[in-house]
């Protein structure tokens, strides 16, 4: 039996659409805005200088800026390069799925998947050790990931393979960083 990814996908995005009532179509509107995040951004770097030196918190932040910085980009190359159309801006979806935003440019894969899963991934794996609670955190990438779907304007594949390279590039700068702590400590020594 051979499985058609395409329509998967499609059968999937209707689904999962449809299941949020309309009733949460301004929360989800809300929320998949970025500008809206804007207090919880600065709360998650000023975790980088809560319990920190200011050298320490400052690489922390240059990296996870780096690392926010290269998945957008490599985010937007991969949408330039696949140029796959949004679930918006395809007629045989129009009629089965809820639009509540229409961005125009390309789709896969998502860049608030993508960036979010980096950031909230870095910050976690920099900082578990120092805070309880922090992977409340997750919280934030989950529901911006989501709400791109409930808006209409992703395909669950966008936002699957967004969080995976996101969660990638974030393991990598991790590792770098940890790296950078070590040549930081050697030259302080």
């Amino acid at each position: 039996m051979e499985i058609n990814p395409i329509k998967w996908d499609w059968e999937l995005m209707v689904f999962l659409n449809n299941l949020s009532p309309d009733v949460l179509d301004p929360f989800w509107s809300f929320v998949t805005y970025t500008k809206h995040w804007i207090p919880f951004f600065i709360l998650l770097i000023a975790l980088f200088f809560y319990k920190s030196p200011a050298k320490k918190g400052g690489l922390g932040l240059l990296f996870v800026l780096a690392c926010v910085g290269l998945t957008h980009l490599i985010t937007d190359f991969t949408k330039s390069l696949v140029m796959r159309s949004r679930p918006n801006t395809e007629e045989a979806l129009s009629e089965v799925i809820k639009v509540l935003y229409e961005p125009s440019h390309f789709s896969f894969f998502s860049g608030h998947a993508s960036t979010s899963f980096a950031a909230t991934v870095f910050i976690f794996l920099s900082l578990k050790s120092k805070y309880r609670y922090l992977g409340l955190i997750f919280i934030w990438p989950i529901l911006f990931s989501l709400s791109r779907i409930f808006v209409g304007v992703h395909f669950p594949s966008d936002v699957i393979v967004g969080g995976v390279v996101g969660t990638i590039l974030a393991i990598l700068f991790y590792e770098l960083y940890n790296f950078a702590l070590k040549k930081l400590v050697h030259v302080g020594n």
